[in-house]
């Protein structure tokens, strides 16, 4: 029996752990007590990850679909079974989904085959709405594509505010290190329409009607210069875009916020006034799929900009990751409007280092993203190469039905093999070499700790041998090759290696380069550095149209800790499976959050059918009565499978639109 150190693999948090191996297989796992991230400390997700990697749910061996259903092929029938296929397509009638739980070297070897071997530029993330945007927003603002702050800083903090997600829920250790400063004196502030656990915890719960949350941060905006509380080169109009930002906030309107969001403008006031006189104040949001639309975080940004919070010690914007290697993924180039290293097209320097490292004839121009190209006629996809995937993909399951040819590369079984031509089997993360980037910059090197089980291959080295097969040769022989190769394409990676990141607990936070050999905490202002500058916005903003008298609801779909992300990993931890679907026994087709003055109106009881009704679908779940939401409310947590057909999927680019979409509804008793 022997214990080796490695990253949890659940959540964009990163937290240490120790992992148990006997006769070449998990059969536990310890937290690492003296991980700078977790301090020692697992949620419950974490604490059963064990059960996920030795379970028998595995895909054991490569499979062709043939005229009666799959059948086993060896790995090289099947590698260049799938190179015929992919041959017969031009370039733009191919897509490559990579996924935000791979290694950093995956994805960048499925970019890599997208972008030079394939020629195709549609190359996408799975489950990944509005990391990329949030992202975008604080690099315009600071330089910085990414976090802003260190969670190192959370327990001296003497303002925290949350907006949106519910951390206690999604990154447990995260909002445990909220829970510490609150604890210590520090003032957490939340901002959502829902009454989530972290709310419950705060000392200030700023609760307005769904689809307000912009009107309320461009308030608090108004009112923070308004009372002379900004920063004294924000006042003075020394930072670049302030004239821009006061231009987009002319139009508030502080009479009517109580009436549209359920808020004075005198709260809103008190609570400037406290985030100004904070010495050391942290911004936290959700970044994920359900995350904040890119003019709410530019707020936030000019918010804390204003305030005096950005580059400063103790200060930070933290998009809060949900799944375990969004970030890095995003870093690795897996979109179809940039290159590696967040360089974004049209970027002609970018182009040219491209072709010198890839070969001339790689594609170099913007793509479109999968989920666009799946929901337009016009521009058929009809090829798709899929690394992993959580069931939220389902979605687009008749378009996926329609496609020519699908490859799936995976470790684990599930539903999606059904829509796939050829299945490969991937060797899990503690199967291989490989590193992952957190939700506040830190890449860490996960380290082997068994072999790949039965004749499953890590996906950088399956995607090496299909670049082979298609005509190219990369020269890969490890991860840590692949690795080299990132650190040349990826600006904020460059001065990262294996060594580095192993010789140290806890990896390094990029930046790391000449200038940071030992990465960098947070953004922290100097007189190297630009300057900051306020981002700003791109809609005007607008008020909360009135409830139409057919759809008087306002509908919020997200996700729900029982069904956390829906994802395919969450299924093989038996204990963390049976928490969080414990509200699944109670409402096993899926449920909808009727304040109980609602239901007593409508004749609505717990845990009876109601059918929600909107302009594009329908659905039939079980209605739950709780006070978490506010009257002319409802909250679907998804993905449930009653819920897909006739509601989420006619209603997927509202979903897909995050915590700011709502989507007006009706409830009728069944």
């Amino acid at each position: 029996m022997s214990y080796h150190s490695g990253v949890c693999n659940f959540c964009g948090t990163g937290c240490g752990h120790l992992l148990m191996v006997e006769n070449g297989t998990v059969r536990g796992v310890f937290p690492s007590p003296g991980h700078p991230v977790s301090r020692g400390r697992l949620c419950v997700r974490g604490w059963h990850i064990h059960e996920l990697l030795a379970t028998e749910e595995r895909l054991a061996r490569p499979l062709r679909r043939g005229p009666n259903g799959f059948e086993s092929v060896s790995w090289d029938e099947a590698l260049e079974g799938a190179a015929a296929e992919l041959r017969r397509f031009r370039p733009d009638e191919i897509g490559v989904w990579a996924s935000p739980r791979a290694s950093n070297e995956d994805v960048f070897t499925a970019v890599r085959l997208a972008r030079a071997v394939l020629r195709t530029p549609h190359i996408d993330l799975l489950s990944d709405a509005w990391y990329s945007s949030t992202a975008e927003v604080l690099r315009e603002g600071t330089g910085w594509p990414g976090s802003l702050g260190t969670l190192a800083d959370v327990r001296a903090a003497d303002f925290l505010f949350v907006v949106g997600t519910d951390l206690t829920r999604q990154n447990p250790i995260v909002a445990s290190e909220l829970h510490f400063a609150a604890k210590a004196g520090a003032d957490l502030v939340t901002l959502s329409s829902r009454t989530t656990q972290m709310a419950r915890l705060s000392r200030t719960h700023l609760r307005p009607a769904p689809g307000a949350k912009k009107a309320v941060l461009a308030a608090m905006l108004k009112l923070l210069l308004d009372e002379g509380l900004a920063d004294p080169d924000f006042a003075a109009g020394r930072i670049e875009g302030t004239e821009a930002v006061r231009l987009s906030l002319r139009d508030v309107d502080l009479a009517g916020l109580e009436k549209a969001a359920g808020l004075t403008a005198d709260g809103l006031r008190d609570l400037v006034r406290r985030l100004a006189k904070a010495e050391r104040a942290m911004a936290f949001f959700s970044s994920g799929t359900t995350g904040l639309g890119r003019d709410t975080v530019a707020l936030i940004y000019n918010l804390f900009l204003a305030a005096g919070k950005i580059g400063r010690p103790g200060c930070g914007l933290v998009p809060v990751v949900g799944i375990s290697n969004l970030a890095g993924a995003n870093d690795m180039g897996a979109a179809p409007g940039r290159l590696p290293g967040w360089r974004r097209l049209p970027d002609p320097a970018a182009e040219a280092a491209v072709r010198s490292a890839w070969g001339e004839a790689a594609a170099v121009t913007p793509g479109r993203r999968i989920d666009d190209l799946l929901r337009d006629p016009a521009k058929p996809l009809r090829a798709l190469v899929v690394m992993d995937h959580d069931e939220e993909i389902n979605l687009h399951a008749e378009a996926l039905k329609k496609l020519d040819f699908v490859l799936y590369l995976g470790a684990y079984d599930n539903p999606f093999i059904e829509f796939a031509h050829v299945v490969l089997p991937a060797a899990t993360y503690a199967e291989t070499d490989g590193t992952y980037t957190n939700t506040e910059r830190r890449i860490q090197l996960v380290r082997r700790k068994t072999e790949p089980r039965f004749e499953a291959r890590p996906a950088w080295r399956i995607l090496t041998g299909l670049a082979v097969r298609l005509g190219a040769s990369w020269g890969y022989d490890s991860p840590e090759a692949v690795f080299a190769d990132i650190a040349r394409a990826v600006p904020m990676y460059a001065g990262a290696d294996y060594a580095r990141l192993e010789a140290g607990v806890g990896g390094l936070a990029w930046p790391v380069d000449a200038a940071h050999p030992r990465g960098t905490a947070r953004y922290e202002r100097s007189a190297a550095d630009p300057a900051p500058r306020a981002v700003p916005l791109r809609e005007p903003l607008a008020g909360t149209a009135p409830a139409a008298a057919d759809y008087p609801f306002r509908l919020m779909a997200g996700k729900s800790y029982f069904y956390w992300h829906q994802n395919n990993i969450m299924k093989r931890t038996f204990i963390p499976l049976r928490e969080y679907n414990a509200l699944l026994l109670l409402y096993p087709q899926g449920l909808v959050d009727v304040h109980p003055d609602d239901a007593a109106r409508l004749g609505l009881r717990d845990k009876r059918p109601v059918r929600v009704v909107s302009a594009a679908g329908t659905m039939t779940v079980q209605a739950r009565v709780t006070s978490d939401v506010l009257p002319g409310m409802v909250y679907a947590p998804y993905f449930i499978g009653p819920m897909i057909e006739g509601f989420l999927r006619p209603e997927a680019g509202a979903v897909e639109r995050g915590e700011d979409a709502v989507i007006p509804v009706r409830l009728e008793k069944v």
